[in-house]
């Protein structure tokens, strides 16, 4: 009897750890699309309907505290008289909940009432000021009360005061009063916008191979200027692009303005970590226009102890060699960057041997959203071409060029544009071959067409004026990964002999539709055209289709496309990095 009680209570026990593991729980939520969404990312009965522990039991409590939290996830959304009602259903397969949500009426902002205190009160110029911070609310009175938008529209409003002036700013008091009768929100927030900071001094620290001199040309902020995060920002990317410095922090001592003293001045702190002054590099790669690379750098950052700059290349490719050396001097304190520069460049492509020997300086100023350069070059070059005659050209040339950049992202842009124009001419006849102007246009633009599609859209125009030839650095060919894909690189232009060589014309344009499928993922699709010729009449576009895949890496778009050039039949593969401009 005894063995006979024990196999039925390990029967049953048996028969209970079944019913709890074969049993599902499920839950229906009967409400409108994006509430629905809602509820199933943050509702405690959804989370945990799967866990292999749930029990009837449990399953009941969670059900029965549904209806609570529904109505405090709604009220974040602006709904405060929801209600709800549970229906479940329970057997020993399956334990079914329905939840069915009447939202009610949304809230709706009736009123706000922003009050401000400090040197934001006191009539000036500057921005910001209160007229503008109330008319650039985002909440305003009609507009549907969220718990997340009103978070934002507190954040925001500080923040604008912490960016420009105000540094110092704090929110001192803020209150939603919810009517839930009428359904309105009353809305108030005091702000305290503190002393109007502006800079003070520098203080550097870490500088021991270079002067102070380097840090201080570079410094974009006026003595006492008023207090701007973007300044801050501006000084902080000069400092890292000058190649002096391994990192850079620039920050402004916000709570050395409080002491009292008029004006309140937040001296600047700089902490920089010095890069070596030689550094040696040597890379590897591959380009579906050159072939395969490898590259042997050099960077000394302090030449004859007078804190010039001087990289020195050494480049082998497949279809160009080269060897360089440029010497960049400090940054002025007006602004300017003064180069020199010496090379010699070997390319064979298309049938045409070209060997380059140049010197020349240059001087350029401007922000990356507006560079400009004038210069001046010594050109000597030996063009040899297959089964034509060889030529030697030289040319002494000044050239002008501009780069304007208005795009939402540097590296990865999804709006906005680029545009470059350069002029390079050679004015004397006495020192070259002949007199010539280059005049080259190019320009990117890109629009977001949904926030998963985006154009592209590319142009560029070459020219050249003058009753002598110029030499064939001078001149103009098509075809690549940055022109018309489909067709091998600088195989567009005259034919001369067996050879390719350059035009006096140029056109080229291009217009490509991205998919973006995930945040870094995308496909694309693109016809470009254009040609290179001696006259405009001769000057027939030819075209270029193709499929490609994109990606978002941290140095830039990286891309890899098949195009179909209509005028070879061919099909050729194509890489690009990063926004070439």
């Amino acid at each position: 009897m005894t063995r006979s009680l024990i196999i039925y209570l390990v029967l049953l026990c048996w028969g209970v750890l079944a019913y709890a593991d074969n049993a599902s729980y499920q839950v229906e939520i009967e409400a409108p699309g994006p509430l629905k969404t809602l509820l199933e990312n943050h509702l405690d009965i959804i989370k945990w309907r799967t866990n292999p522990r749930m029990s009837p039991n449990e399953w009941k409590r969670l059900s029965t505290e549904a209806p609570k939290q529904i109505k405090e996830l709604l009220a974040t959304e602006g709904y405060f008289s929801a209600q709800v009602s549970v229906k479940s259903t329970q057997n020993q397969l399956e334990n079914l909940t329905v939840l069915s949500v009447n939202p009610g009426t949304p809230t709706l902002v009736g009123s706000v009432n922003i009050k401000f205190s400090g040197d934001i009160t006191q009539a000036h110029r500057g921005l910001p000021n209160e007229q503008q911070l109330r008319e650039e609310w985002p909440l305003p009175a009609g507009a549907q009360f969220q718990q997340a938008a009103w978070t934002a529209a507190k954040r925001g409003l500080l923040t604008k005061l912490l960016v420009n002036r105000y540094p110092n700013a704090i929110i001192t008091d803020t209150k939603a009063s919810i009517d839930i009768q009428q359904q309105t929100a009353t809305l108030e927030i005091t702000v305290d916008s503190g002393t109007t900071v502006h800079f003070g001094e520098l203080q550097i620290e870490g500088l021991q191979r270079y002067p102070e001199s380097i840090i201080h040309h570079l410094n974009p902020i006026k003595p006492n200027e008023v207090y701007s995060q973007s300044q801050l920002l501006t000084f902080q990317t000069r400092l890292q692009e000058s190649g002096y410095f391994r990192t850079v922090e620039v920050t402004a001592d916000n709570k050395a303005a409080l002491g009292g003293q008029q004006p309140a001045l937040a001296p600047i702190k700089i902490k920089v970590d010095e890069n070596k002054s030689i550094k040696v590099s040597t890379g590897a790669g591959f380009s579906t226009n050159t072939g395969a690379r490898t590259q042997l750098t050099v960077e000394h950052l302090n030449v004859f102890d007078r804190n010039w700059r001087m990289t020195s290349s050494l480049r082998l490719e497949q279809k160009l060699q080269s060897l360089s050396g440029t010497i960049r001097l400090p940054t002025t304190a007006t602004g300017y960057r003064d180069s020199a520069n010496i090379a010699a460049t070997r390319t064979e492509i298309e049938g045409q041997t070209t060997t380059v020997t140049q010197a020349g300086v240059k001087r350029a100023w401007g922000s990356l959203k507006r560079e400009q350069y004038v210069g001046a070059n010594l050109l000597a070059e030996h063009v040899n071409l297959d089964s034509a005659d060889s030529s030697d050209n030289y040319a002494a040339t000044l050239g002008y060029g501009i780069t304007l950049r208005r795009t939402d992202n540097n590296l990865n842009p999804t709006r906005g544009y680029l545009f470059n124009a350069q002029f390079n001419g050679a004015p004397l006849a006495s020192l070259a071959s002949g007199t010539f102007l280059q005049s080259y246009l190019k320009t990117q633009a890109y629009y977001p067409i949904t926030k998963s599609t985006q154009l592209i859209a590319r142009a560029e125009l070459g020219m050249v004026h003058g009753k002598n030839s110029a030499p064939a650095t001078f001149l103009f060919r098509a075809g690549g990964d940055q022109s018309v894909r489909g067709y091998g690189y600088q195989s567009l232009g005259v034919t001369e002999g067996d050879a390719i060589v350059g035009a006096r014309y140029l056109a080229t344009g291009s217009i490509e539709v991205i998919q973006w499928l995930t945040p870094e993922w995308g496909a694309a699709i693109f016809t470009d055209f254009g040609n290179a010729a001696n006259s405009l009449k001769d000057l027939k576009p030819v075209y270029g289709y193709g499929l490609g895949a994109r990606w978002k890496s941290p140095v830039g778009p990286i891309g890899a496309d098949i195009a179909y050039g209509q005028e070879t039949n061919d099909y050729r593969m194509h890489f690009n990095i990063g926004v070439i401009f």
